[in-house]
Order: C-alpha cells, then sequence, then structure tokens
C-alpha cells in the first residue's frame, strides 16, 4: 500500500471519531513512519511496509476506541516546547499559555513560584524556561504525574531549577517557605458533568478533572490557604471556567486578595483571573 493510499485509509477509519480525520491520519502515519508532514506528502507514492502499516492500523484502532492522539503519539506542543504526555496527565491546552504569558509579563527577577496541581509541568516547566532568573516549586497529589514533569523539565534543562513535591496542595511543602507568586490551572469540571464531556476528554485522569460538586472545590480550598505561604504584595494566577469569574472573584475578595485583573481567551471567554494579596 502506497502512502496516500494508507492516508486515505486512516481518514475513512477516523470519519466520525474526530473533526479532521485526514489531519490525524497523516500524523498518525508520520509518527509510524519515523517522518514529518511534509516528508510524508512529498513522498506520498512510497510504499508502507508491511510492519509499518500493521502498526498504524493498530494507531487508528486506539484513535477509534477515542484514546486522545496526544497520548497515543505521547507528546504534545505547549508554549513552543514539546511535552511527553500519558494517561497520567491532563494534556495541555493551548487556553493555559494565556495564564503562563500573564505570569512571565508579571515576574521579577529572583522570584520563588508555587505552581499547584502541575500534571505534566507544562506551566512549571515553561516559567523556568522562559524565565531563568526565578525558583519554581511543583506540586501534585499524583507520584505518577509528578514523574512525567521531572522527566519534561529534564527533557527541557530546567529540572535544577525546579523542586517537584508530591503533595496534596500545600501540605509537604517546607516550612516556612513563602511564595511571589502562586499559580495553578485546577480542575474546575461539575462532578455532574463530567460523564457530559466528550469521549476523548473522559480518557484523561478524572483526578486533574473533578471540581467537586459546583466545580469550585479546589480554587475555594487554594484561596483559603494561600495567604499563610505567600509573602505580602505577592500575587495569585488561575485558569478559570466558563462562567467561573464572579465567584472566584468573591473567593479572592473575602480572603484578602486585591487588584484582580480577568483576562479572556481569543474566543472572548474569561480565561485567566490574576490577583495581588495584601496582609
Amino acid at each position: 500500500m502506497k502512502i496516500y493510499e494508507a492516508i486515505n485509509l486512516g481518514a475513512k477509519e477516523l470519519q466520525n471519531i474526530c473533526e479532521n480525520p485526514k489531519l490525524e491520519a497523516e500524523l498518525l502515519l508520520a509518527y509510524c513512519l519515523g517522518m514529518d508532514r511534509i516528508n510524508l506528502i512529498i513522498k506520498r507514492e512510497d510504499e508502507v511496509e508491511e510492519g509499518e502499516l500493521a502498526k498504524f492500523l493498530g494507531l487508528l484502532n486506539m484513535r477509534k476506541s477515542h484514546i486522545p492522539y496526544q497520548y497515543i503519539v505521547k507528546k504534545q506542543h505547549f508554549m513552543g516546547l514539546e511535552f511527553f504526555v500519558d494517561e497520567n496527565v491532563l494534556i495541555p491546552r493551548p487556553e493555559t499559555e494565556i495564564l503562563v504569558e500573564e505570569m512571565l509579563k508579571r515576574l521579577e527577577r529572583g522570584n520563588v513560584i508555587l505552581d499547584i496541581g502541575t500534571g505534566s509541568g507544562a506551566i512549571a516547566v515553561s516559567i523556568s524556561k522562559y524565565f531563568a532568573d526565578c525558583t519554581v516549586y511543583a506540586v501534585d497529589i499524583s507520584k505518577k504525574a509528578i514523574e512525567v514533569a521531572k522527566y519534561n523539565a529534564e527533557k527541557q534543562g530546567v529540572l535544577d531549577r525546579i523542586f517537584f513535591i508530591e503533595s496534596d496542595l500545600f501540605r509537604n511543602l517546607p516550612p516556612n517557605l513563602k511564595f511571589d507568586f502562586i499559580v495553578s490551572n485546577p480542575p474546575y469540571i461539575k462532578r455532574n458533568e463530567i460523564e457530559l464531556l466528550q469521549e476523548e476528554v473522559k480518557k484523561e485522569p478524572i483526578v486533574a478533572l473533578d471540581g467537586g460538586e459546583d466545580g469550585l472545590f479546589f480554587y475555594k480550598k487554594i484561596i483559603k490557604e494561600a495567604p499563610f505561604y505567600m509573602k505580602s504584595g505577592g500575587k495569585i494566577g488561575f485558569e478559570i471556567g466558563y462562567g467561573q469569574k464572579e465567584e472566584i472573584t468573591n473567593f479572592l475578595e473575602k480572603d484578602g486578595f486585591k487588584d484582580i485583573e480577568i483576562i479572556k481567551d481569543l474566543a472572548d471567554i474569561d480565561r485567566v483571573i490574576i490577583a495581588k494579596y495584601k496582609l
């Protein structure tokens, strides 16, 4: 079978599975053949070897069972960097780049940062990569997620600038440690809405999706405890879900946070909230 024939076959198999079946077929075949998409198109008349074709068909079957493409190829791009991802971590989303970009605008030399629920390490690693003169602590309740995050930090050459800690929020942090910036993209899906999510999303770790009955459990908990770990004038930043701005703003104001900023995403949805803590 020629490359273009394999692509057509793949696109047909994925027809009702994803938004762009031809693109995903091309990407999966390119992954199997160890080449990029451009070469795939240039060599479209080349024959696909039997073993490579069998591998491709196996990956198509995985994708047809709604396993996300990123879990199949074990990678996702974020902030211009390539991250390893597997079923132990949430797949980094483009929307979360807004949170990182807004943080980078506000960081100062020597800042100490805490990333809560680091997952793949996307936020912590990106900050360390693009703002070298800072120290980052990254926590996650999942030991396997911490292992993935450490791998990504090493891959990007920033492992020496990040302290990874297996911890339920603040619990296992060193005593008396105070932060200039606390950042988090916590689980914010309402528990009763998880079953309504796309099949692909439901393949991601439930612990990274479930925000409790109202989707706000982790915001309330983090905001309540954060003042004990913040320097005066320090900032806190969250990615937020649709329609959560008002309630999260109220939590912040109630617990001593001021100068609250809201940043919208490209779809004009409130996506990031940043506030300053003042004693």
